[in-house]
Parts: C-alpha cells; sequence; structure tokens
C-alpha cells in the first residue's frame, strides 16, 4: 500500500480539471473521492483519455453527506459561478486538519473562503493544465503548469509537498495575486473575444485586434495596480499573446458555454474587473463593454469590434 494513501484527496466536480488532478493523483497512490450534483448521478462515470492514450475510468461521483466530515485536501475545480454555493456546502463539513485549493478561474473567491474558514489553510492556483469535456469523456490536451499560492496558513501546512504530487508542475509563490492577475488578463482577452467573434484562440493574433487586446489589458492591470498588486507591462501583454499562440486550435471555455447555451463565467472574469475598477475609480470601459455584449448574447454571432 502506497504512502500516499495517508492522505485523502476531495474533488468537488468531475469537470475536466477535476477529472485530470483525480487521475494524476490517483496514479500516484492516493485515495480520492468525487463528489457531484444530484443530477450528475444520472450520468455514466467519467473516462479520462490521457496524453499517452491509456484510458482511464473515475469512480462514480457522491454527493456530500451531511454526516461526513473531510479532512485531507479538498480541492475546488468548479466553474467560478459555483465557489460560492460549493463553498457554503463545504462549511459545516471540514475537519479543522483540511487544507482547501481554490483551482477555477475568475477572481473574488479567495475572500469569501476567507471568511467562511478562518482556521484553515487556503490554497489559491491557476493551472493551465489543460482538456476537454465531451458526454463523459474527458480527453486530455496539455500538461501545462500550476501556480500557487497559501493564502491562509493558520497553522503548519503539511500539505503543500502532498500537492506537487496531486497537481503536475506546481510553482508555489510568496505572493499568489500577480500569477492570478496575469492569468485573469489572459482570461479577460481570450474568453469573451473568442466568444463574441465565434472564432478559436489563434484568430485574435490578427494585428487589427492587437490595439483593442492592449487596451483590455491595460485595463486589468490598472485594476490590480487599485489593489495594490503591481504587474510588468510587458510580461503580461507577452503572456497573454503566448497563450493565444500556445492555444490556437483551441475554442476557449466561454465560447464553447455560449455554443452550448450554458452559463458563462464572464461576472467573475471581466465582470470582476469591471466591479473593482468602479469601486475605485479605474477606466474599464472596454471590459464593461465586453461584459454587456456576452451577457447579451445568446448565441456566437460574427460580431466586430470597432
Amino acid at each position: 500500500m502506497s504512502a500516499n494513501t495517508a492522505t485523502d484527496i476531495h474533488i468537488i466536480g468531475q469537470g475536466s480539471i477535476g477529472a485530470l488532478v483525480s487521475v494524476n493523483a490517483s496514479l500516484q497512490g492516493f485515495r480520492v473521492k468525487h463528489y457531484i450534483k444530484s443530477s450528475a448521478l444520472q450520468h455514466p462515470p467519467v473516462n479520462v483519455r490521457w496524453l499517452d492514450e491509456q484510458t482511464y475510468g473515475l469512480s462514480q461521483g457522491t454527493l456530500l453527506s451531511e454526516q461526513e466530515t473531510l479532512s485531507g485536501i479538498v480541492i475546488i475545480p468548479v466553474k467560478a459561478y459555483q465557489v460560492a454555493q460549493v463553498l457554503a456546502e463545504l462549511s459545516p463539513r471540514l475537519a479543522c486538519d483540511a487544507t482547501i485549493v481554490l483551482l477555477h478561474n475568475g477572481m473574488g473567491s479567495i475572500e469569501l473562503a476567507q471568511t467562511l474558514f478562518p482556521q484553515h489553510v487556503i490554497i489559491a492556483a491557476t493551472t493551465t493544465l489543460a482538456g476537454f469535456k465531451r458526454d463523459n469523456i474527458v480527453t486530455h490536451t496539455a500538461w501545462g503548469e500550476t501556480q500557487a499560492g497559501i493564502v491562509s496558513d493558520h497553522k503548519t501546512s503539511l500539505h503543500k509537498t502532498i500537492i506537487d504530487q496531486v497537481i503536475p508542475s506546481v510553482t508555489w509563490h510568496a505572493d499568489i495575486l500577480p500569477s492570478l492577475f496575469t492569468k485573469l488578463a489572459v482570461n479577460c482577452v481570450i474568453n469573451p473575444l473568442t466568444a463574441l467573434l465565434n472564432v478559436p484562440n489563434g484568430d485574435l493574433s490578427s494585428t487589427h485586434l492587437h490595439d483593442d487586446i492592449h487596451v483590455i489589458i491595460s485595463e486589468v492591470i490598472g485594476v490590480a495596480q487599485a489593489k495594490d498588486v503591481h504587474l510588468n507591462v510587458t510580461e503580461v501583454i507577452d503572456t497573454v499573446f503566448n497563450v493565444i499562440d500556445a492555444t490556437r486550435n483551441n475554442f476557449s471555455s466561454m465560447h464553447q458555454d455560449i455554443a452550448h447555451g450554458r452559463k458563462t463565467e464572464i461576472e467573475h472574469i471581466n465582470g470582476y474587473i469591471v466591479n473593482v475598477g468602479h469601486e475605485f475609480g479605474v477606466d474599464v470601459s472596454r471590459n464593461q463593454a465586453l461584459l454587456e455584449n456576452i451577457l447579451a448574447l445568446k448565441k456566437p454571432v460574427n460580431f466586430s469590434i470597432d
């Protein structure tokens, strides 16, 4: 029996990232348990097609039980708009030694987690680990990298080295906020533009979009600065265009959400920039326009930004 079975890994949901982390953790010898919403119980268990073309079946997820106490590591890789509900449901169910890992797009959940779990270790992370889900199949497309940082630590965190095994390619930061805002800039550009223009990520490299992209990024950087997070403008711009190039054949999650009539994360991505920008008096008019256009969009259309 692996020594890793001494620590339980709890994963909320069976989306792409949660499924990929689950397989990786299982391959490292950890006990993994999934928690899903009741409607998902009607669907067959998820299978993961790994990058080496091996296929792994996940165990059927279970519902959170009011009698169950979760200890070990609790990873929350759900849609941004689901995080608040998940944290509220977890509030009475976490053991005092549990570590919470927030692993999702968008911003705003750290403060809520700190309020609900003032005595727990809380880790915020952003990842480029990638895959896509179709029906009950998750296809792994890239290993990517994960940036992580402890944002609340009221006791020695013994789980940091375990997370290094559970999540591939983790880089730890004393201050995770610059990495989170950089990833937010990537999402603020790629997600709404690809959804509105109905194009794959690579089409955003077109030179006629560069000015708009620079404005979107400058507004994100302005909001970050208002929150006392200082970013290097050139590095953020380079990161955004590098991601566009590296994922040029992919369709963004927001594009796919719009295409399939699902709720998007726009209010936690560009919407977060708009809310904080208004709070601090920062010009966020371009992000405001993207927010409004996505909220008004019912299906992909050819949309030109002038």
